[in-house]
């Protein structure tokens, strides 16, 4: 009997086991397009990320070699869920000369017979160092250190539907401290993201966020939603990403509120970002 009981409590708890195996490599990076995905570094891994994008193609190939927008930088894994970041960038919007700081924590593993998501919350802060402008309708007139800073906070929901296969949704609220005459400090997102793996080297992704208010008019200046298509070439030691995309910034404090152009007329761009792992 007590052998019976024993072998029945041993097969249970391999089926327990069996049941919350994790799925990993939702996607390939820590970021799809120029947003954030769930995914984090291990503990102790050691990311160096650099970013360019080039200007656009409304006018053909004439502006396409100047330089939009530049970024650097570093991210850790403090554990295996809870991942840390650092950059500079030159910025793309009217704020300019970015120091951004991001924490990243993951809340939920997808589970093959459990938890159905990856679920991630993500936050950071923009501090801008250029010089104020002496136009107080500008949104660099700035009276204090507090005026530069600008947040953003995101749930990122995915899910791996298959080994080619993984979608994600981004709620995003984002405020700025300080913002041009007529524009609004705090605005809200939704953004829907996917990763396509045609092998094991190649993937495509796509990127879209929907802001809210819609199509806002700032000062004559129509901004619009930023969305990216990109192509990850995955070498092992890093992947390299190619990005086509209408926003010129990189970090949620420009591509959100200051994406001023549209695929529609030709306003996208070509760009590429890459990381190199390392391990602590």
């Amino acid at each position: 009997m007590l052998k019976s009981i024993i072998t029945i409590s041993l097969i249970i708890a391999t089926l327990g086991v069996i049941g919350q195996e994790k799925v990993y490599e939702t996607f390939n990076t820590t970021r799809i397009g120029d947003g954030h995905s769930t995914e984090t570094l291990w503990k102790r891994e050691l990311d160096l990320f650099f970013g360019h994008k080039f200007g656009d193609y409304t006018n053909g190939l004439k502006n396409t070699f100047n330089t939009t927008d530049v970024s650097f930088g570093a991210d850790f894994g403090i554990t295996n869920n809870l991942l840390t970041g650092f950059s500079v960038s030159k910025g793309a919007g009217p704020i300019r000369e970015l120091v951004n700081v991001f924490l990243k924590q993951k809340i939920m593993q997808q589970e093959k017979e459990g938890n159905p998501f990856n679920i991630a919350l993500y936050g950071n802060t923009s501090y801008s160092s250029m010089e104020a402008s002496i136009d107080p309708t500008s949104p660099v007139s700035f009276q204090n250190n507090v005026q530069r800073l600008s947040y953003t906070f995101q749930a990122l929901i995915s899910r791996k539907i298959n080994d080619r296969i993984s979608l994600q949704i981004m709620p995003t609220m984002m405020h700025r401290n300080y913002v041009a005459f007529e524009d609004v400090n705090t605005m809200a997102s939704i953004g829907f993201a996917g990763r396509y793996q045609i092998s094991k080297v190649l993937a495509l992704t796509t990127e879209y966020y929907f802001n809210l208010p819609h199509n806002r008019s700032v000062l004559g200046q129509t901004y619009y939603d930023p969305m990216s298509i990109g192509i990850e070439f995955n070498t092992g030691g890093h992947v390299f990403r190619i990005l086509f995309s209408n926003s010129a910034g990189f970090t949620e404090s420009q591509f959100l509120p200051y994406t001023n152009s549209t695929w529609r007329n030709g306003g996208f761009r070509i760009g590429f970002a890459f990381g190199r792992l390392f391990k602590l």
